[in-house]
């Protein structure tokens, strides 16, 4: 299996995360991936979900990012023991 494309922006991997998971209320857009990464970007670094690339911006792998943002949206933190 190729590994091109599992990386991308975070608002990128944003942006198919709320296209994948509508049931749960998300929206769109750049301000919104900020705004979730106040709460959760410890954890999502944690997971190597996303990581900073450069010190300027966040890069997030594709499927980690989609796994681990949903669990923090319903409340489950399986990496966590």
């Amino acid at each position: 299996m190729q590994n091109d494309h599992l990386w991308m922006t975070g608002p990128a991997a944003w942006a198919y995360f709320t296209r994948q998971h509508p049931e749960l209320g998300y929206k769109d857009g750049r301000q919104q991936f900020y705004n979730f990464l106040r709460y959760h970007r410890d954890q999502l670094v944690a997971a190597d979900a996303i990581r900073r690339a450069k010190s300027k911006f966040w890069v997030a792998h594709r499927q980690r990012f989609t796994e681990v943002a949903f669990a923090l949206a319903t409340g489950v933190q399986p990496w966590v023991r």
